[in-house]
């Protein structure tokens, strides 16, 4: 069995490879390793141009991303095995704790498998590893809490209002932001009042601040 385990940090693909081959649960295990997207960008190409069989990927998301392949992130990997290895199942794991993010990454980029990296242990990781190779789906509790969150408060389902709070957080202004998706500066604020209602807030709380504190930025 061929597992790829595209992580940065060193002590956790050892922690990874350690969990599996304690539990026993897989036989004739091949290890195959990326430390950055490049690497992983390079590993998934090499293994889908030969006769290798890639039956399980394990992939950080915030890795060193790979610019000339437009690979950003473990997320841009996993939809690069989808595409180039329908037949591996996937699992992301992160120490991303934002609501956007990890919305984006449940619908957009569908992994098999998902949970942050606070949510595994010894135990469930191998449980979780058993339930994908299996054919099921996996989100974490915290996963499916923060999601449930995110569709609750609809406007963060909305891309454009998603667009108009990373301008607002990366310091732009009403007109700036309007010119920037060709919309007028009265659209822009009535986005943002109604986004300042579906969070039950009023026109004078801090916008930035409470999505920062409830980690849709």
């Amino acid at each position: 069995m061929n597992i790829l385990i595209a992580e940065d940090h060193e002590l956790i693909r050892e922690a990874y490879k350690n969990f599996i081959l304690i539990s026993d649960i897989f036989q004739d295990i091949n290890f195959i390793e990326a430390s950055d997207c490049k690497e992983g960008f390079n590993k998934i190409v090499e293994i889908s141009e030969s006769n290798v069989e890639l039956d399980l990927a394990i992939i950080d998301f915030s890795m060193p991303y790979y610019s000339p392949e437009n690979i950003n992130n473990g997320g841009d990997l996993c939809l690069l095995i989808k595409k180039k290895i329908p037949n591996c199942k996937t699992i992301i794991l992160t120490a991303i704790m934002e609501n956007i993010t990890l919305f984006d990454i449940t619908q957009n980029i569908k992994p098999d498998g998902l949970a942050t990296k606070s949510d595994i242990t010894h135990n469930n990781f191998i449980d979780i590893l058993k339930d994908i190779s299996l054919g099921n789906k996996y989100r974490s509790q915290y996963i499916k809490d923060k999601t449930e969150e995110i569709w609750r408060t609809n406007s963060f389902v909305n891309e454009i209002n998603r667009n108009i709070l990373n301008y607002l957080n990366n310091g732009y202004k009403i007109n700036e932001i309007a010119e920037e998706l060709s919309v007028s500066e009265s659209t822009i604020k009535k986005r943002i009042s109604k986004i300042k209602q579906s969070l039950e807030l009023n026109e004078h709380d801090n916008l930035l601040k409470e999505t920062k504190k409830r980690g849709y930025i």
